[in-house]
């Protein structure tokens, strides 16, 4: 399927502000990567910040899409937690999910007052009640911890998730010095499934 020019500059602009950060992706660089001229850049998306919400937007969306459908195959809530968790793991590895303009980009978000990004909150507060609901669901059949509070849960799950998102990123760009291998996140997995599992029974 060939792209348009507006689908052409989404896709450009998604993969270089993952790469460059938002200050360094300026409309010449996202037009040069295109092929475009970057007076188009304006005429389909007004600005630079229209574009790099309509970016998030489309990666925090595509992501819900994904956790929706590994929530269809879990056997039971903690399941659901769980694949929840594997799929920002996975989106974290693919280039092509746009995963890293997440963490690189989402700090610009609070440096802008007076910008409207209700619509990009919006989306991030469905990621977290889709969380919650799977908390509670996992409570409630009890393949989670009857005592763990759901909101806490997920501050502790999300930290833990996007943290070891970060720490592989920062390690790809040796400035933690770290080494992370084929079992880092498999190992988070079970940190979590560890946390979350009902305690089992010491007596006999």
């Amino acid at each position: 399927m060939v792209m348009g020019n507006k689908e052409r500059i989404l896709e450009t602009a998604k993969r270089l502000f993952g790469e460059l950060g938002y200050a360094e992706t300026t409309y010449k660089r996202i037009a040069q990567d295109a092929g475009i001229a970057d007076g188009l850049i304006a005429h389909h998306y007004g600005s630079k910040e229209n574009l790099f919400q309509l970016v998030e937007i489309t990666i925090l969306t595509d992501l819900l899409r994904k956790i929706d459908e590994s929530r269809y195959y879990a056997s039971d809530g903690l399941n659901s937690v769980l694949n929840f968790a594997k799929c920002i793991l996975k989106a974290s590895t693919t280039p092509e999910s746009g995963f890293l303009t997440l963490l690189r980009c989402s700090p610009f978000l609070a440096n802008t007052a007076g910008a409207d990004n209700s619509e990009i909150l919006a989306v991030c507060s469905r990621v977290v009640e889709k969380m919650l609901e799977c908390i509670k669901a996992g409570i409630e059949d009890g393949s989670i911890r009857a005592d763990l509070e759901p909101n806490l849960a997920a501050s502790v799950i999300f930290s833990t998730v996007f943290g070891s998102t970060r720490a592989r990123l920062l390690a790809s760009e040796n400035i933690l010095g770290l080494n992370f291998s084929d079992d880092f996140y498999p190992e988070i997995l079970s940190i979590l499934a560890r946390y979350l599992e009902p305690l089992q029974s010491t007596k006999a």
